[in-house]
């Protein structure tokens, strides 16, 4: 992704409010001067956009692409709005899959929902954000677990660890449209006060 296409993003995550500036308690308990919530991004033409970000970086970055895995929740609208633009932008038909948290006891039942893989798929785990790569491997170690193929990577909207800060996926290639450094650059663009509480929290400091 281009320097210009990474400042509309972080333009339009920040005119969404999916990215916010204050202080944030995460999951994984680590204090952050900045939160970001992709379930602000409810919205048809915001769903269209976001979808084509993701779509256009895969297609860079992984290639040709079977199946889009969306861990539940944020990862299933991601994925649907991934393959949707695929068919749009590239005229390429990708499959989504996901799977339920718990399963489902009538109708088609099990636990996943759309293209089942078969060995020989391309398949990419797609999510909102990566802090420590928690979710990610066990997206990861259930298609594996499930139906004996190999995941080929992982995909976020933004890869928000700290620096030099493992993403925990082993030797998974992990790609994102943005990252912290992407946000910091465009803060000190804009001579914004935040660039440096989120500078002192990308290099480690407290």
């Amino acid at each position: 992704m281009s320097d210009i296409f990474k400042e509309e993003f972080i333009r339009f995550l920040i005119r969404r409010e999916a990215l916010r500036f204050g202080k944030f308690t995460l999951k994984s308990g680590l204090t952050s001067p900045f939160f970001i919530n992709l379930g602000d991004i409810h919205k048809g033409q915001d769903l269209r956009f976001t979808g084509k970000a993701l779509a256009e970086t895969i297609d860079v970055k992984f290639g040709h692409v079977d199946i889009l895995f969306g861990p539940p929740y944020k990862g299933i609208s991601l994925a649907a709005a991934a393959s949707m633009m695929y068919s749009i932008v590239f005229d390429k038909d990708v499959s989504i899959l996901y799977n339920r948290k718990e399963a489902k006891a009538h109708g088609e039942k099990g636990t996943f929902v759309g293209k089942l893989p078969q060995k020989g798929d391309k398949i990419v785990v797609i999510d909102d954000v990566l802090t420590t790569g928690g979710t990610k491997v066990e997206a990861i170690e259930i298609l594996e677990e499930t139906f004996d193929v190999k995941v080929t990577g992982v995909m976020v909207t933004v890869d928000r660890r700290k620096k030099g800060a493992d993403s925990g996926l082993g030797n998974y290639p992990l790609h994102s449209i943005i990252t912290l450094p992407d946000i910091i650059n465009y803060l000190d663009q804009k001579n914004s006060e935040q660039a440096d509480e989120l500078r002192k929290f990308y290099e480690g400091g407290s």
